[in-house]
């Protein structure tokens, strides 16, 4: 038994749209059909960043134990593309400063894991883990731009 069954790329996902002649600039808006999709956190749009699954954590844990929304809600000590990095944060109630680990690519995954065996770390309540530097916005199946990626042959 497999964990994924499929996956459909950005990329493949596109060329499906444009074999099929679906161009999504012609797709008029409409209201949604169910309410229950209708409301959004705009997690999702940072969730593909490294740091995104982070920060969305954070404020959702912080929205249960306070019973209110983070003020100032970018919390940009979890965002960037430095390989290991990490951020403290007040999360009131019962938890206080906690402090999180956010890993951008296998290297730096490798790194804070041997660390943490070693006995080295142990005061990380979380740790994001991204494979892809950056994130899955930088991962293998997302379109790329002309000239921004280079082989570093």
């Amino acid at each position: 038994m497999y964990d994924v069954d499929v996956v459909l790329t950005t990329r493949e996902f596109s060329r499906l749209l444009k074999r099929e002649g679906v161009w999504l600039a012609d797709i008029k808006g409409s209201e949604y059909d169910n309410h229950w999709m209708s409301e959004y956190t705009g997690a999702a749009v940072i969730f593909g960043a490294t740091g995104g699954v982070m920060e969305a954590a954070l404020r959702t844990v912080y929205a249960v134990v306070n019973g209110k929304e983070l003020e100032g809600i970018d919390i940009k000590a979890v965002r960037g593309l430095e390989g290991f990095r990490e951020a403290e944060l007040d999360l009131g109630g019962d938890y206080g400063r906690v402090k999180v680990g956010i890993a951008t690519g296998l290297k730096a995954a490798r790194d804070i894991l041997e660390k943490m065996k070693k006995g080295e770390v142990d005061d990380y309540i979380f740790i994001e883990v991204m494979a892809c530097p950056g994130g899955c916005i930088s991962g293998g199946g997302q379109p790329r731009i002309k000239g921004e990626y280079q082989d570093n042959k």
